[in-house]
């Protein structure tokens, strides 16, 4: 009998190196399809997030407007102009309205040499104060800035490097107006006809445009180089640093739209005359920023819009930001 051994041969089972490299080709294609898409993803939440914020803010500023009659000042007068001023700005004054009651009495209960509180002027709270809180609702997720910035350059020859007065930093600043204001002006309800200014104390009465044709609030996003010129500024929500200069009043939260356009570019070396660029609204979303109106809402206005002569037709970006010029505004 004959023992018969039958040898089964295996089989091997794995890619060859070609394969092996169709595959990583097929993937990384992928990925690189996929990348674009999720940044698109991020991007959007960060603007619904960011418009959300300037939502909050618009209810925050209507509950103010209910329970005082009036819409809180741009600022009060600085003790360097006005006896009584020291620098608080809208951003502060709200913040009961928008859950920050804590804080709002924290700062309101601060120490500041034989004064408290509010009736300490801004400037002279201590380097480590809750003047340097991030609040959430003033950051746009989409700047990428320090939450603490310092005082803005007053011109080319007095450049602030007091880094003891880092303040928190916001991403929306109050409009004064869509008329120009001479750089030595101190912009007040005489010469503005925007919603904020030094000690102002607009009512819904007085915006005879319309609550839904006026912007309020709008975004400016931290300043950063481009090809030897600046974009964007550094503002704080606390209000004015000092108002002797109109850099600290942009700073605090303030803009004239009829001075300059949305994302405008400045030389590197600012002086009293270009500082206006870097207190243009601006926004790190393509095309344009958010902007809150009088009555609540809240729209993304396209760099592009139609511009001109603050109170004349056709200048839609500043009788936007008029609150009585008496002016149709075209589409935006």
């Amino acid at each position: 009998m004959s023992l018969s051994i039958r040898v089964q041969r295996s089989k091997r089972v794995g890619f060859t190196l070609i394969e092996l490299l169709v595959v990583i080709a097929i993937i990384a294609v992928l990925i690189a399809l996929l990348l674009p898409a999720v940044q698109q993803a991020r991007e959007s939440a960060r603007r619904t997030q960011c418009k959300n914020n300037l939502k909050q803010l618009g209810v925050a500023l209507h509950s103010y407007h209910d329970t005082m009659k009036v819409l809180p000042p741009g600022w009060i007068g600085n003790a360097s102009n006005n006896a009584t001023g020291n620098g608080w700005g809208w951003g502060t004054m709200i913040l009961p309205y928008l859950d920050q009651g804590p804080l709002y009495n924290s700062i309101s209960s601060t120490v500041v040499g034989t004064r408290t509180g509010f009736g300490a002027v801004l400037s002279s709270f201590p380097a480590t104060s809750p003047l340097q809180s991030s609040i959430a609702t003033y950051r746009c997720p989409s700047d990428v800035g320090a939450n603490l910035v310092g005082p803005m350059p007053i011109n080319a020859s007095v450049i602030v490097t007091d880094t003891t007065k880092l303040l928190g930093r916001t991403n929306y600043v109050g409009v004064i107006g869509g008329r120009n204001v001479t750089w030595s002006a101190m912009p007040t309800t005489a010469n503005t006809n925007g919603t904020f200014s030094q000690n102002s104390d607009r009512r819904f009465r007085d915006f005879t445009d319309g609550l839904s044709n006026t912007i309020v609030v709008g975004e400016r996003r931290s300043k950063r180089q481009e090809n030897n010129l600046w974009i964007g500024g550094d503002s704080v929500w606390s209000g004015v640093y000092g108002d002797q200069a109109k850099s600290g009043q942009y700073q605090g939260l303030l803009f004239v739209v009829g001075e300059a356009t949305q994302n405008r570019t400045i030389n590197l070396k600012q002086t009293a005359s270009n500082c206006i660029g870097y207190s243009a609204f601006s926004s790190f979303h393509v095309g344009g920023a958010h902007f809150l109106f009088g009555d609540g809402a809240v729209r993304f206005i396209n760099e592009n819009i139609a511009q001109g002569v603050p109170g004349a037709a056709g200048a839609t970006y500043q009788n936007l930001a008029a609150i009585n010029d008496g002016q149709t505004l075209g589409d935006f």
